[in-house]
C-alpha cells in the first residue's frame, strides 16, 4: 500500500529541484530573464497533471 502523504511530498520535492534546473539552465546558459516561481508553478502542475493521467489510465486498465 502506498503511504499517499509522504508519496505526493517526493513527487512535490522532484518537481521542485527539476523546476530549478530549468530555471538555472534558462537564466545561466540562455540568458532569458524567467522567474523561479512562474517555472516552479508549471513544472508542478505538469506533474500532478501526468500523475493524474495515469493514475486514471491505470484505475481503468485495471479494472473498476
Amino acid at each position: 500500500k502506498i503511504n499517499y502523504p509522504m508519496f505526493i511530498l517526493r513527487l512535490l520535492i522532484a518537481a521542485l529541484v527539476v523546476s530549478y534546473v530549468i530555471w538555472l539552465f534558462y537564466n545561466r546558459v540562455m540568458g532569458k530573464n524567467l522567474g523561479l516561481s512562474k517555472v516552479a508553478t508549471w513544472v508542478i502542475a505538469a506533474t500532478f497533471l501526468i500523475y493524474l493521467i495515469l493514475s486514471l489510465l491505470s484505475y481503468i486498465v485495471e479494472g473498476f
